[in-house]
């Protein structure tokens, strides 16, 4: 396959993690868009939104910076102009995470909000989606799909709840925890990809990133 810079939409440790530890070196590009909802979203249709939100401006960045024009605005009929350089157009990856029962449950805005999240989800099942969108930047090739992973946790305390929320300060993450971290113990199972819940599903990223030039 071409070989096409990553550049990553985020400025998520996690993510950043995930793509190195399977050998790529994305350039880190976070998204500055407004993260507001439309109204009645549901949480699989609220993070493929996002996600393709956060793309969508970096590209337009990226398109501003380059001096190239955005394929989206072009009129019918017209074509996107092809570089004719030795690399490929870098592909935009963006990402959301959201955890969900019954309602959708971002990141904790305060302590009381973190509790309400994670009293919520102990001794039940409740589910991870990540919505991931990548974009060949300046061109109309673009993919957003939703992951969904099913959490069941163990029985906690209200003691535990607020004792983990004061060592770990949960709020830069969904649903207020990190499975990678020590809330992993209140885990207990999954059903899914497990890096789908700490924010990126690689294994179906990989296989589009793998068939991406062979895609017309």
């Amino acid at each position: 396959m071409t070989e096409h810079e990553i550049i990553l939409a985020s400025q998520s440790p996690r993510r950043v993690e995930i793509l190195r530890s399977h050998g790529h070196n994305p350039v880190i590009r976070p998204a500055d868009v407004d993260e507001s909802l439309p109204e009645g979203i549901g949480p699989r249709d609220a993070v493929m939104f996002l996600s393709l939100k956060k793309a969508r401006a970096v590209e337009l960045d990226y398109l501003r910076e380059k001096g190239l024009p955005d394929p989206a605005s072009l009129s019918f009929g017209d074509a996107p102009e092809e570089e004719h350089t030795d690399s490929a157009r870098p592909i935009i990856l963006a990402a959301d995470t959201v955890v969900y029962k019954e309602e959708i449950m971002g990141k904790p805005k305060d302590r009381e909000e973190a509790f309400r999240m994670l009293a919520k989800i102990r001794n039940d099942v409740h589910y991870v989606a990540t919505g991931v969108t990548l974009i060949e930047a300046g061109t109309l090739r673009r993919r957003t799909f939703c992951e969904v992973t099913k959490v069941w946790c163990r029985d906690y305390t209200d003691r535990e709840i607020l004792d983990y929320i004061d060592r770990e300060q949960p709020y830069d993450k969904a649903g207020a925890y990190a499975i990678q971290g020590p809330f992993r113990e209140h885990i207990h199972h999954i059903e899914g990809y497990y890096d789908n819940v700490v924010g990126l599903p690689y294994e179906p990223v990989a296989r589009l990133l793998s068939g991406w030039d062979e895609e017309e």
